[in-house]
């Protein structure tokens, strides 16, 4: 009895976590037609078989819950490739309800209920079964209304990521529950407090890094504030220009009017709408950014390393800087965003130049070092071709290494060096 309701469940499982992503889908129109319904049977059907083929081998064993979640994901992820993160998505907010309901019933001990209802197999179909049979069935009886948290929670930026984390993090949850209260092989315990361990690792590592995105985000909004304000200052200064010009214009002062139109002119071309912003005033970083005359290139410093630690002097640091920079301001039409920012990972301690200006082709970055090689128009320049050439002999002269990758997203420039 007890093999037949839990076969039972299983297709139930196996047909709700592949629904779910199938309704999400179809609602938003992403998957259509016999297509559609062909994707949806055979999720269904390959993961019942996967369930079944884990059970039967790995049994339950803590490591088995995550495994088969890994499965899962497999499937779905393939099946809905171009929409993988969508489907996914769908998939964990059903996982996820089913994962609690699992968390809250697996403390009824049927064991207790036995001596009630007097048979064991009644008391944990009563106990297991029956309350994760309601939870599924009202999670189908609920596909509207998880559909408008699925599209509520799809608007924020990092929603895939964040939905991975927290369905894993119930995995690990019941992972520790099995290992610390059941009666698994001491290797299966250690497996899954290490793996544990890791995950929550890699979870701190991931909020670290949204972490220094959202001080990034707020130093950008403290500078484009003091932009803000310096234009509402311009748009003053041309509010009385404009009438002095009005009045000039009454009085027939056509000569002075003609002086004051220049010097507004003259004044209008200085101005620049460039944002920099840098975290240390004091660095040979900011020498170099203070140094350029651009008006249309924004520029994010970011020093978490001190480059005093670098045994360069500092007129070869200045010079392989300013050469990079120079190169990327070049090739972004001088326009666009440039990021600078130095961090140590162990030993080394790295120099990151990213542009958002167009992909270098693979035919130019093979060559990019070569001496002479360029490609700037005007080669009649002596100075043309080499400067991307001497920055890499200063690095690698003083124990370092640079590379450069390239995509439709950013240029990057990175130099490591053993300190």
């Amino acid at each position: 009895m007890v093999e037949i309701i839990d076969t039972t469940n299983t297709i139930i499982q196996s047909i709700l976590v592949s629904y779910f992503p199938y309704y999400c889908l179809k609602k938003e129109n992403s998957i259509s037609g016999k297509d559609s319904i062909i994707k949806f049977i055979s999720s269904s059907v390959l993961i019942f078989i996967l369930i079944k083929l884990l059970t039967n081998s790995i049994g339950g064993t803590s490591l088995s819950i995550i495994i088969m979640n890994l499965s899962n994901m497999m499937v779905i992820g393939l099946i809905y490739f171009k929409n993988y993160r969508k489907a996914l998505t769908s998939y964990f907010i059903v996982y996820f309800l089913m994962q609690v309901s699992i968390i809250l019933f697996s403390n009824l001990n049927w064991s207790y209920i036995e001596v009630i209802v007097g048979n064991k197999e009644f008391a944990k179909i009563m106990s297991v079964y029956l309350p994760a049979l309601v939870v599924e069935f009202i999670i189908i009886f609920l596909s509207k209304q998880l559909y408008s948290l699925y599209k509520l929670f799809s608007k924020y930026k990092y929603y895939f990521e964040v939905a991975f984390f927290v369905a894993f993090a119930f995995d690990y949850v019941l992972c520790l529950s099995l290992t610390i209260h059941g009666n698994h092989d001491v290797v299966f315990k250690n497996i899954t407090i290490i793996s544990s361990m890791i995950f929550i690792l890699l979870l701190a590592l991931y909020f670290a890094n949204i972490n220094k995105k959202i001080v990034e985000i707020e130093r950008l909004n403290v500078a484009l504030n003091d932009k803000n304000n310096e234009l509402k200052k311009i748009k003053h200064d041309y509010g009385s220009q404009i009438s002095y010009i009005n009045g000039l214009y009454i009085m027939e002062q056509y000569e002075r009017l003609g002086d004051l139109l220049k010097s507004i002119i003259d004044g209008n071309n200085q101005i620049s709408d460039n944002i920099k912003i840098i975290s240390s005033e004091e660095s040979i970083i900011a020498d170099v950014v203070n140094s350029l005359n651009i008006t249309d290139v924004n520029i994010i410093v970011e020093e978490e390393a001190e480059l005093n630690d670098l045994k360069i002097s500092e007129y070869e640091l200045h010079k392989i800087l300013s050469n990079i920079v120079n190169n990327a301001i070049t090739a972004m039409n001088k326009k666009g965003l440039i990021i600078i920012k130095t961090y140590r990972i162990f030993g080394n301690l790295y120099i990151s130049i990213k542009n958002n200006g167009p992909k270098i082709d693979e035919n130019v970055i093979n060559r990019i070092f070569d001496s002479g090689f360029t490609t700037k128009k005007d080669n009649g320049k002596k100075e043309n071709g080499f400067g991307l050439a001497i920055v890499k002999e200063i690095v690698e002269n003083n124990n370092g290494k640079i590379n450069v990758e390239s995509n439709n997203d950013y240029t990057e420039f990175k130099m490591i060096f053993r300190v």
